[in-house]
């Protein structure tokens, strides 16, 4: 580390640069070390363009033509068209122009099957000077811009050694809050942020959507163990072609409506899908078994976009007529298909169609499998497959067909459905090709039906990268467990227990979930799955409904804020069975009862759609933003359910190996790492065996040999805590959250003030991070290591005791400290101070005393009234302690900026002593500010000599229209009108600087300042 701790940044990026051109000691990366403003680029990419398009064009491209190309380019409005643009149509961008000669022509910018060679040409520049975008802010001038075909696709914003990528990340969303990732810029795909000892990629995004969370290390393919060294990150990623098939074949556009984005593929996918290509691409349909293999990626890590990748690209290869995706169950086709036409880059790109398609019945899989199409990617149910084979008329297919199997494990069952469904598939289709996804394999079976594993990605190297959540498990008694002999004592697969008969169960059951609801759903941020099963071949829909009235009986007898929003969902029954009626009538008692908390329809015709607006309510989708807290369930939504804002899945019922890991993983979607630090499990049966099973589950599918060696419970446990898949206990992060806290103590002179030196205030900066991060975790255990209950809402005096911190401290620490630090961090790295990665978590809410501040305004309106300044200058300082509290920048603002102008008797009330009535208080402060916008506007009219053009009222009700950081009052013309208005006798009435400039630079500064102004404005308001 040495050498780099003493080299500086432009070093390292020199470093970088010589590295790009030359990786493997091969040519890579062309510097062009000329090129350092936009202009250059731009010319630099007319060159490209006009070189590789010499057939269409006789001359190269005159102003006016290659203006129409700039415009095209520049109107692209964020990275998902972007990423459509780039792929074009068929593989190939292309741009239409009409030539000055009246020729109308395609120009193409990239074409996909030249990647790595052909025309396409790879640059690499640095400091390219990028001039503001919005007024206000700086000019920025990018670190290292990687061009092809004279276009920026990769970003790399660098740090020297000792820093964060972190802070390489906050500038890449600056730069994106700021717009300078528009004109030329508009094509990016990928943002690298990059030291030394750490380097992370991820897609381009909008600004809403910038979420730290997706910006990934790259891996290594044999152990999963993350890349640290710039260098070999270089090699692995950043050479050619690879660094291209990064942008292009292992990118995802996301068209899902309303949220359109690009993806890019983690590590692991993309060495899936590798391995499965060069396998389809080696595989000879005529001859072969067509068992390719399968690949085993953990639950939650993504396996539908690495599906999709691998259908879409095998879908191209010369020996791949069709690919057929089988779900394993018919209410997942949708949802697949929605997914898989969502992905679909031709779907929606100038109108084009897609080839992705579903089926809607055996007939219309049948025309789709047998008529020539470009649909040549088909979504079905491996049901819907099975018995169109099994038709007598079914005639066998010539087309070799490539079938990618979804959820694997249940293809390799008890041999009676889906397995004899999947052979009598494979028979049917000699012709064909077989790969399986799967979270969670089953041993050996999943290796006998599918062939080798290909790939293999666990849930112990998920939670370890970040890519899904580990567990906080509890394992709760609520009646006395009965002492058990065997196994199929306590499986209720086999046999019915005491839990499924005892009211006492269910009742115990809801009230711990009502006692704790605050503290396992964050406050209410999140929600949660109940899942029930009863034993000895029973129905489980009857306890269902016993639980949803014992929630309904509760919830009749709480306030409304205290209620939980329950619904119930299981499928009707069309067996004609001896349970149909009753299971149907207590479906359509859970319908209604949904139809009166929604306002919504359904009935027993419209079963289905009362399922899926549930789904909406539940993973938070719903359009009316009306959502759902607990959902009861059987088996449904165990299996293939994602839910990102889903946190807590309790468990009545016995659950193992890979059915347990399925139904644990509807938790563990990554969202917000501090507010959702795990997935919480808690189960109401079996406390030890279930401990057992749930470890035991854990080994198995966290290790890549899957060696199910017979080990303890408690060395399970202790290697699952080891690798972050089960949570500490509440000692073990108490302790750590205790040292912390006496880190900060220390640093901060015991919680008295920001440390002097920048490296301290740094240090407590992380410290901070931290604190947050275990806090949030502590507050989500329910009972200490002795059982004790223990709640930050309900008792957060205790709470504070067991960190090692005062309320008092907790206030200045979480509201001054933290504000102090975070202005300081924004002025240092010159971002908005809303950019700065510090959001910290209260063991109890803390909340602005409105009724006590405008006690002490007030109170310092008094004393600088009464010129007892000295007391007036205490009293602010109490003031500011209290305005820290809110965590709204634009309300601490809004009222120090009034509290200023008290201070420095800019502003006076009408009669003394002050009010002390919050809403006038409020009045007053509107009052002062709109006297503040008033002398603004005031003054910039006679700075600017428009005293003849426009009243102060008129400019001001011309401002209310402009929305912060746009230049967007003079569509009509507004603008001009008002300076042609000054034009005649601005330099005689406007100040001496303005009365000198020429009329064309009058206008230019005029507009400049006259949007700052106005930016200003509205970020008071």
């Amino acid at each position: 580390m040495s050498d780099y701790k003493s080299k500086s940044e432009s070093a390292f990026e020199r470093e970088v640069i010589d590295y790009l051109t030359t990786i493997g000691g091969v040519k890579q990366w062309e510097y062009k070390k000329d090129i350092k403003t936009t202009d250059q680029l731009w010319n630099n990419f007319k060159n490209i363009l006009e070189q590789n398009n010499q057939t269409r064009l006789d001359y190269p491209l005159s102003i006016t033509e290659f203006n129409q190309v700039r415009k095209i380019i520049t109107s692209i409005e964020d990275p998902y068209r972007a990423g459509q643009f780039l792929y074009g149509v068929n593989g190939v961008s292309e741009i239409e122009i009409d030539l000055d000669n009246g020729k109308h022509v395609f120009l193409t910018v990239f074409d996909q099957a030249q990647v790595g060679g052909g025309n396409t040409v790879y640059q690499v520049v640095n400091q390219i000077e990028r001039p503001k975008v919005i007024d206000g802010k700086p000019n920025r001038r990018f670190d290292v811009t990687l061009l092809i075909n004279g276009l920026p696709i990769i970003q790399i914003e660098l740090k020297k050694a000792l820093h964060s990528t972190s802070e390489s990340l906050n500038q890449m969303e600056q730069y994106i809050a700021e717009k300078q990732y528009s004109g030329i810029f508009s094509t990016l795909q990928i943002l690298i942020a990059m030291t030394p000892y750490d380097v992370r990629y991820m897609a381009n995004t909008k600004l809403e959507n910038f979420n730290r969370a997706f910006a990934f290390n790259w891996q290594n393919e044999d152990n999963a163990h993350p890349v640290r060294s710039w260098k070999t990150f270089a090699d692995n990623v950043l050479s050619i072609p690879m660094a291209h098939d990064l942008a292009t074949r292992y990118m995802v556009l996301d068209g899902t409506k309303n949220k359109e984005c690009i993806k890019v593929m983690r590590p692991y996918q993309v060495y899936a899908t590798k391995r499965v290509l060069e396998k389809v691409r080696k595989h000879d349909f005529s001859y072969d078994n067509g068992k390719l293999g399968y690949i085993w990626h953990t639950t939650g890590s993504g396996k539908t976009i690495t599906s999709f990748k691998t259908a879409w690209l095998a879908s191209r290869l010369s020996n791949v007529d069709k690919v057929i995706f089988l779900v394993d169950r018919i209410a997942l086709t949708d949802q697949t298909a929605d997914a898989y036409k969502a992905y679909d880059p031709v779907a929606g790109f100038e109108e084009k169609l897609g080839v992705v398609s579903d089926t809607a019945n055996i007939s219309d899989l049948h025309n789709k499998l047998t008529k020539k199409s470009d649909k040549n990617i088909i979504v079905t149910s491996i049901q819907k497959m099975s018995r169109y084979v099994e038709r007598d008329s079914f005639k066998p297919l010539s087309q070799n067909i490539l079938f990618i199997v979804d959820e694997a494990h249940r293809s390799t069952g008890d041999g009676t459905e889906d397995k004899g469904m999947l052979e009598s598939i494979r028979n049917a289709i000699s012709n064909s090709a077989w790969i399986g996804y799967t979270g969670t394999p089953r041993f050996p079976e999943t290796r006998e039906i599918f062939g080798d594993i290909l790939h293999a990605y666990t849930i112990k190297e998920a939670i370890a990268d970040k890519n899904v959540l580990g567990f906080n498990v509890e394992f709760k008694e609520t009646i006395a467990a009965p002492q058990v002999t065997t196994e199929e004592e306590i499986d209720d697969n086999i046999r019915g227990s005491v839990y499924d008969y005892s009211p006492d169960h269910v009742k115990l059951v809801v009230k711990d979930i009502f006692d704790n609801w605050k503290k396992r759903s964050n406050n209410r941020k999140y929600n949660g799955l109940l899942t029930v099963h009863v034993g000895g071949n029973r129905p489980s829909t009857p306890r269902a409904m016993e639980y949803f009235d014992e929630f309904t009986a509760i919830n009749s007898n709480k306030p409304k804020e205290d209620q939980l929003k329950v619904a119930v969902s299981f499928s009707a029954d069309t067996s004609n069975g001896k349970h149909q009626l009753l299971t149907n009538q207590n479906l359509l008692r859970a319908i209604d009862t949904y139809n009166g908390l929604f306002g919504t329809v359904f009935d027993m015709k419209s079963v289905k759609q009362y399922t899926e607006d549930l789904i909406r309510r539940l993973n938070k989708t719903a359009d009316d933003g009306n959502y759902l807290d607990l959902v009861i369930v059987v088996d449904q939504l165990l299996t293939g359910f994602d839910a990102p804002e889903l946190n807590t899945l309790y468990i009545d019922r016995t659950l193992k190996g890979g059915n347990l890991i399925q139904a644990y993983s509807r938790t563990n979607r990554i969202h917000n790492y501090i507010e959702k630090p795990w997935g919480n499990i808690v189960n109401y049966r079996w406390p030890k065996q279930n401990e057992y099973e749930m470890n035991k589950a854990f080994a198995i599918y966290s290790n890549r040999a899957s060696a199910d060696e017979q080990l303890s419970l408690e060395d399970l446990k202790e290697d699952n805590e080891k690798s972050g898949i089960i949570s500490k206990s509440f000692s073990k992060v108490q302790k750590e959250i205790q040292e912390v806290v006496r880190k900060i103590a220390e640093l901060t002179d015991d919680f008295a003030q920001v440390p002097p030196s920048e490296k301290a205030q740094d240090e407590v900066f992380e410290n901070l991070r931290e604190y947050n991060r275990l806090l949030s975790q502590l507050k989500q255990y329910t009972c200490d290591d002795n059982g004790q209950q223990i709640s930050a809402y309900d008792d957060p005096e205790e709470f504070y005791k067991l960190i090692g911190i005062t309320e008092e401290q907790e206030v200045i620490l979480t509201t001054v400290i933290a504000g102090e630090l975070k202005e300081r961090r924004a002025k240092k790295e010159d971002i908005d101070i809303s950019q700065v990665n510090l959001s910290m978590v209260h063991i109890h809410e803390v909340t602005i005393n409105y009724d006590y501040l405008v006690d002490l305004i007030a109170k310092m309106a008094d004393e600088v009234h009464e010129d007892n300044m000295i007391q007036a200058k205490s009293t602010r300082e109490e003031i500011n302690l209290e305005i820290a509290k809110s965590d709204n920048e634009k309300e601490k603002s809004k009222i120090r900026n009034f509290v200023s102008k008290i201070y420095s008797k800019e502003f006076t009330f009408d009669d003394y002593p002050a009010p002390r009535n919050v809403e006038k208080m409020n009045q007053a402060m509107d009052r002062a500010r709109k006297d503040t916008v008033r002398q603004m506007i005031t003054t910039f009219i006679r700075t600017w000599g428009l005293d003849n053009s426009i009243k102060p009222k008129e400019l001001e009700k011309l401002i209310v229209k402009h929305r912060y950081g746009q230049e967007d009052l003079d569509k009509q013309g507004e603008l001009t009108a008002i300076m042609n208005g000054a034009r005649d006798d601005y330099k005689e009435v406007a100040n001496e600087y303005v009365a000198s400039l020429s009329w064309v630079k009058y206008r230019i500064e005029l507009r400049k300042a006259f949007y700052e102004m106005a930016d200003q404005i509205r970020n008071g308001d």
